[in-house]
């Protein structure tokens, strides 16, 4: 057996290439599917088959683009209710590409969709030797049942029968599943990308409970909040995403012809470096630096209707579309040529963010009370933050403005500035006038030796 496993940054997402004499399989692709290609033309191999453990929910499925390129027959659950062209599996049902054999089992939970392929070698055995978890299992955590925040009690549940049968698989079973630490799929996702079935058994916090309540209990806490693009991807993957080469073509754009489109309503994205966007941007901008987690931000925070203009800043064009598709964001108008530096020459209207050292803003603190965010998640403020911020993550200024004054001095920081510079370019957004990024936020507060309170010193 030939067996790959492909991993794709910004949404810690794990696809796989596996084959067996002339024909291999691809499981849960994202949407550029060329390294799917290379490695199956690497193997000497044809793509016969997509496999779909689920209708994903944080990223934009690469089954309809490979289906287009290689004529791959699409395998998916029935109880997803996909639409597109492909092969509908039932619970237990089984199929074989070559020597490999896939045996779908329904593990409802994270979704109400969710399934995982064990698969068997048969030239080496008639035992499994591993299987496809998607989002139910992961290393050291399962998937998240409140995507659907209706049911999250039902699925949390069912998720917990699902375990049950995944803990019937032998210990020596590989576990492969579709995501690692740093995807909102799970809470407490290790940066290991693999396992097995026995140490998952020892070890994953999800899979020590015997009883219902308790598990339900320790799952449902402090579960981080799901973006906005979540509540969209499934349905777009279950109908089947366009194809990239029916997109519009992106153009480059002159300051003139940019400032036109800008006028009409088109949205700048900005993905330069935070400090870079501080100094000057389009009015209006998002920033969302490529230095950060663009894929989820933008999907986060952007609506999907909007037509974007690129401002690079040195950024590759082709990087920065994979992450706009990967989360469903296809409308890209174009980039502004020549980048911030064009349009300042032009003469049109530019804005800024100020900006202040941790330094500075210690003195001022213990001067005065200013107005002090911190943007980053719950989980992370609850552990350390300091003293007198309030709690305000990034994607929750989009609501949370009307709380505070427009005209009032307001601090934000995260833990670099990437975010707290996206949350900036929010609340410029929305008419604030006085907004201060916190340059290196509170990783550059700790190294300056200041203090720090957890949420339970605070009380």
């Amino acid at each position: 057996m030939h067996f790959a496993q492909l991993y794709t940054p910004g949404i810690a997402q794990c696809s796989y290439v596996l084959g067996s004499g002339k024909k291999c399989v691809v499981v849960d692709p994202v949407r550029n599917i060329e390294p799917y290609l290379e490695k199956a033309k690497e193997f000497g191999m044809e793509i016969a088959a997509v496999v779909e453990t689920h209708l994903h929910a944080d990223f934009i499925s690469g089954h309809m683009e490979l289906a287009e390129a290689t004529g791959a027959e699409i395998y998916a659950p029935k109880i997803a209710n996909c639409t597109f062209p492909h092969r509908a599996l039932e619970d237990g049902e089984e199929f074989a590409i070559e020597n490999l054999k896939f045996k779908l089992i329904e593990t409802p939970g994270h979704t109400p969709d969710c399934t995982v392929y064990v698969v068997t070698d048969l030239e080496r055995s008639e035992d499994p030797v591993l299987v496809f978890t998607g989002d139910t299992l992961m290393v050291g955590d399962v998937g998240r049942p409140d995507l659907f925040p209706d049911r999250e009690e039902e699925l949390a549940e069912k998720l917990f029968n699902s375990l049950k049968r995944l803990k019937e698989l032998d210990d020596y079973v590989e576990v492969y599943p579709a995501h690692g630490m740093g995807s909102l799929c799970g809470k407490a996702l290790s940066a290991k990308l693999w396992s097995t079935m026995g140490t998952e058994k020892r070890f994953n916090y999800a899979l020590q409970h015997e009883d219902l309540d308790s598990f339900k209990k320790d799952l449902l806490e402090g579960m981080p909040s799901a973006p906005d693009h979540f509540a969209r991807c499934s349905e777009i993957n279950r109908t089947g995403p366009g194809l990239k080469k029916e997109m519009e073509e992106i153009i480059p754009l002159k300051a003139a012809d940019a400032y036109r489109a800008h006028q009409d309503g088109l949205t700048f994205l900005d993905v330069r470096p935070y400090h870079s966007f501080a100094s000057a941007h389009v009015p209006n901008s998002y920033s969302i630096s490529k230095d950060g987690n663009l894929a989820t931000f933008a999907g986060w925070i952007i609506p999907p209707e909007d037509r974007l203009i690129l401002v690079l800043g040195g950024a590759d064009l082709e990087e920065i579309k994979k992450a706009l598709y990967n989360v469903g964001l296809d409308n890209i108008y174009g980039y502004l040529e020549g980048s911030i530096e064009k349009w300042l020459s032009a003469g049109y209207p530019v804005n800024n963010v100020g900006t202040s050292s941790v330094q500075n803003l210690h003195e001022w603190m213990k001067q005065e009370s200013p107005l002090v965010l911190d943007t980053r998640a719950k989980s992370e403020w609850e552990a350390a933050h300091i003293e007198g911020t309030v709690l305000a993550p990034t994607p929750d200024i989009r609501h949370r403005y009307k709380e505070w004054d427009r005209e009032e001095k307001i601090v934000v920081l995260c833990n670099t500035s990437n975010r707290s510079m996206t949350a900036a370019s929010l609340l410029k957004q929305r008419g604030f006038k006085k907004v201060i990024n916190a340059m290196g936020g509170t990783t550059a507060w700790s190294a300056a030796g200041l203090p720090m309170v957890s949420e339970s010193e605070e009380k």
